[in-house]
């Protein structure tokens, strides 16, 4: 009995030498006899040539039609939303005012048709201001012809230019009524050249953007990726890797 046990014994200590002799650790077989085989080509190349340049002049065209369009087609819209948006808000702006403009115009053409009988209905704006600043129409054509302007008299055969104030005071209320109008769309000029430098300055961070993007492409010409084996020569022992930056 006890021999047949020290026979089994004696296998297993047998089969596990056998085992870890197969299953030497890596590092032992490359200390001793290892060297690399590369293989013909390089198994992967990636290079920034899949990639091609931008056009800087669209860019800026871009941005210069819709301000942060040129930033988006740069890859860097983090900074062109901002244009974008601030384009929103400005149009916004100029609507806005231009409509409480016409607004106040509105109102001042309402009050005077109630208290001088003036139509403004096919008139221009000159008439406008004679209406503010004469009480009348008679008053406004002894001035005109004294003045010796006589072209500028109204005809009485020209309908609907007549009026006549209710009161002087009436008359100024209209007056500035009209005065603030027109300088309330006066003011809605800067907020249009606001609208020009956004997006000349969003023009110019997008041609600064994309050169930027091509310069990035340049640095780089190409980047190599090589395998290789292991062989302790007998037999592969294990895989390598080379990885090239070309510069």
């Amino acid at each position: 009995m006890k021999q047949a046990l020290f026979l089994v014994a004696l296998l297993l200590l047998i089969s596990a030498q056998n085992v870890y002799s197969q299953q030497r650790p890596l590092s032992a077989l490359i200390a001793k006899d290892a060297y690399k085989s590369e293989m013909i080509e390089p198994d992967m190349s990636l290079t920034p040539a899949s990639e091609s340049k931008k056009s800087v002049f669209l860019a800026v065209v871009a941005s210069l039609a819709i301000p942060g369009l040129g930033e988006l087609y740069a890859g860097s819209f983090e900074t062109g939303k901002y244009h974008l948006i601030a384009e929103g808000g400005l149009w916004l702006a100029y609507s806005g005012v231009r409509t409480h403009s016409d607004r106040m115009l509105d109102d001042a053409k309402t009050f005077a048709a109630m208290h001088s009988g003036a139509d403004f209905n096919n008139k221009d704006d000159e008439y406008m201001v004679n209406v503010g600043n004469y009480n009348s129409i008679e008053e406004y054509n002894d001035a005109r012809s004294r003045g010796r302007y006589y072209l500028d008299v109204y005809q009485p055969s020209q309908a609907g230019y007549q009026w006549d104030w209710d009161t002087e005071t009436n008359r100024l209320k209209f007056k500035d009524l009209r005065i603030k109008s027109s300088e309330t769309k006066r003011n809605s000029k800067f907020i249009v050249g606001a609208i020009v430098v956004n997006h000349i300055l969003s023009a110019f961070s997008a041609g600064k953007k994309t050169a930027a993007y091509n310069r990035s492409l340049a640095s780089i010409e190409d980047i190599e990726i090589n395998s290789y084996t292991l062989n302790n020569g007998t037999a592969v022992d294990g895989l390598g890797i080379d990885i090239t930056v070309h510069f």
